[in-house]
């Protein structure tokens, strides 16, 4: 029976880390929301929110 102790303390090992990278994977899968554009510049004077040089 000694072989058996190893044998299950490798199998609660695995099993642990099995629940953990579920848990893991589950968690990075639920962020996925696109964030807001950002809208503060002025379209008549950037491109793109940055202020360009010169006049136009």
């Amino acid at each position: 029976m000694k072989f058996a102790v190893p044998g299950l303390i490798s199998g609660l090992a695995g099993a642990i880390l099995g629940v953990i990278a579920v848990l893991g994977i589950t968690a990075g899968a639920q962020q996925n929301s696109i964030p807001e554009p950002d809208t503060t510049g002025d379209p008549g004077s950037s491109l793109l929110g940055n202020v360009t040089y010169g006049s136009r």
